[in-house]
């Protein structure tokens, strides 16, 4: 379609002609942005010209490329097995996640003859738990050194990409490919998001230089190390989790019993009411059987969106996991988009929202929820509320529909602050047998978590958008033996960003699917410059709570209402910004001050 002839004329003809200044400025850009699209898609190029076909065959072989990097990924993962048979050598993990291992033992076809056979491999529900936890020093390096060499074939996979990407991006015009990708995006250009990553970067460094030295000195007091030995790559996880339970108290296990899943929905759902205006509820089998809505699991739960009495929406919500049916993780996706048909009947949006936390252990014990559960909830409901309160008419920009990469993850982000917020975190939590509030300590815990070496995980995301960005703007795929390799720019780049030196194996990008088989590529900066934006428009409530109380936060919700989650994709995402903020910039110091990084 998006080399289609007649469509690209079509759509040229209209911009010429009269009838474009009738258009509103949404159908404007839903023709801009289609007309730019096409011209990505390579429709500027004369019919059997050799540029036509050279795009064409790159097109192609890139998305073979992709397929290949991911399937590579996926198969090294697999191949991955290192079998336990001392229980001894796991010491540190729980009962609970080594039966998990035996059962992974099963599931490998490993078997073991008269003793417990423990099967660990790659896949992160494994591999994040056992470096976390596990004491085995050894064991943690053996495994950290099979994860960070993991699909090391995929190097000439990675040249390729890399030179098509280039040569693509030029075909089209552009310089390089970081700044075809840029250009489609809210910071639009690499200068932009460059300052941003290099003002985090600045601001996080000397406090991620001090919890280091914290972590260290705390390995020495109280794990054996050696006063004069470096912490590895492979001890930072394990050392970082015992550091965080002495200095919380709190297991996720004890937190959890005091995140029952129907508690900390209402909580969610209060949220939505209170501050931004927003009512959710429940609908009962009757209304589903007089609606004629179907579900495919009797688990599966629908739910009617409303403002002031007036329905504008409805999601399904899937929350817990079904792993014979189900891949892990949560997301949200659209069923239906808003939009208005030419004799005004409105099509309401329609959501899915999927999670894939515990099931209910029996018909008295809900669901209960670890704390990062219920900051995924929170997330995924915060992309539905974009979709869902949309006033677009035009399926093309409405709801999350052509928002720009790098600003729709700000709905969703912008939702967790509620997790961090004390008088929110006692209205979400109780204990799911008394009743009973969460401990002022626990609420204090979880609130003071969000700064837990928040500088090092802040240099660690910083590491990989740099990576990328230089990857598709300066780097050169080599073409002799003496020619730098994309390993070296990655470690070059470590020496500012990584405070553990990375081992000279260290083959990471072989398995950074993000940008190399998936759609991050010149955009993994998108995380970092959303949440900033995000963080910032969380700022905007803290100031009117300081100013005006309950009043004023009602009034900024309405407002955010209005702007960042009604004007979806029908709006360049500067101007929603602008309507929101007051202002076209973003301020970083609210995403520092809520990392503790100010």
């Amino acid at each position: 379609m998006n080399q289609s002839t007649k469509k690209y004329e079509a759509l040229q003809g209209l911009k010429g002609s009269p009838e474009w200044d009738t258009l509103d400025k949404v159908q404007q850009r839903i023709v801009d942005m289609t007309l730019r699209d096409m011209q990505h898609a390579g429709i500027g190029f004369a019919e059997g010209s050799t540029e036509k076909q050279s795009f064409n065959e790159i097109s192609e072989r890139l998305s073979q490329l992709s397929l290949g990097f991911g399937n590579n990924v996926m198969d090294a993962t697999k191949a991955y097995k290192k079998v336990i048979k001392n229980k001894a050598d796991l010491e540190g993990l729980s009962d609970t996640f080594l039966e998990t291992l035996k059962k992974n033992a099963v599931m490998q076809g490993v078997q073991g003859d008269d003793q417990d056979v423990y099967c660990i491999t790659l896949d992160f529900p494994i591999y994040g738990p056992l470096m976390m936890n596990c004491s085995n020093r050894a064991l943690r390096e053996s495994i950290y050194k099979a994860n960070i060499t993991k699909a090391s074939d995929n190097e000439p996979l990675i040249n390729e990409i890399l030179q098509l990407r280039h040569e693509k991006a030029q075909l089209l015009g552009y310089a390089t490919y970081a700044d075809l990708s840029l250009s489609v995006k809210m910071a639009h250009d690499l200068t932009t998001a460059s300052t941003l990553l290099d003002q985090l970067h600045t601001a996080s460094t000397t406090h991620a230089k001090q919890e280091l030295a914290d972590l260290t000195q705390f390995a020495v007091d109280h794990l054996g190390h050696a006063q004069d030995a470096p912490l590895m790559p492979w001890d930072t996880a394990y050392v970082s989790e015992q550091y965080r339970q002495a200095l919380y108290k709190y297991d996720d296990e004890t937190i959890s019993a005091y995140f029952a899943f129907p508690k900390v929905l209402q909580g969610l759902f209060d949220v939505a009411d209170q501050v931004l205006g927003i009512q959710v509820r429940e609908l009962g089998a009757d209304e589903l059987d007089k609606k004629n809505i179907s579900r495919w699991h009797d688990d599966v739960k629908v739910f009617e969106v409303a403002e002031k009495g007036d329905v504008k929406a409805y999601f399904y919500g899937d929350f817990y996991s079904r792993p014979a049916e189900k891949r892990s993780g949560a997301w949200m996706d659209t069923v239906t988009s808003r939009y208005k048909d030419p004799q005004g009947k409105v099509t309401l949006p329609v959501a899915y929202l999927i999670c894939n936390q515990p099931t209910p252990q029996d018909a008295t014990t809900p669901s209960l929820m670890k704390f990062r559960d219920v900051e995924t909830l929170f997330h995924e409901f915060g992309h539905c509320l974009q979709h869902m309160m949309t006033r677009v008419d035009y399926a093309e920009a409405s709801g999350i529909n052509g928002v720009e990469w790098d600003f729709v993850e700000v709905a969703s982000q912008f939702m967790e602050n509620f997790c961090s917020e004390p008088k929110w975190l006692e209205r979400l939590s109780g204990h799911y047998q008394t009743g009973e509030p969460m401990p002022k300590e626990m609420v204090q815990a979880l609130v003071k978590n969000r700064h837990f070496l928040s500088g090092m995980a802040m240099l660690r995301q910083l590491h990989f958008s740099k990576v990328d960005l230089a990857l598709h703007s300066s780097f050169t795929p080599p073409t002799a033996p003496t020619d730098p390799t994309v390993f070296d720019l990655d470690a070059t780049i470590a020496k500012e960003t990584t405070l553990i030196p990375r081992l000279p194996e260290d083959r990471f990008l072989c398995s950074f699917a993000h940008i190399f088989g998936g759609g991050y590529a010149a955009g993994y900066y998108s995380y970092k410059y959303s949440e900033t934006f995000s963080a910032d428009a969380y700022g905007a409530f803290e100031e009117a709570e300081a100013k005006g109380g309950n009043e004023a936060v009602v009034n900024v919700g309405q407002r955010y209402r209005d702007t960042i989650l009604a004007l979806g994709g029908g709006t360049p995402p500067r101007q929603v910004w602008t309507e929101f903020r007051g202002r076209p910039t973003v301020d970083i110091n609210a995403l520092l001050r809520h990392s503790g990084l100010q």
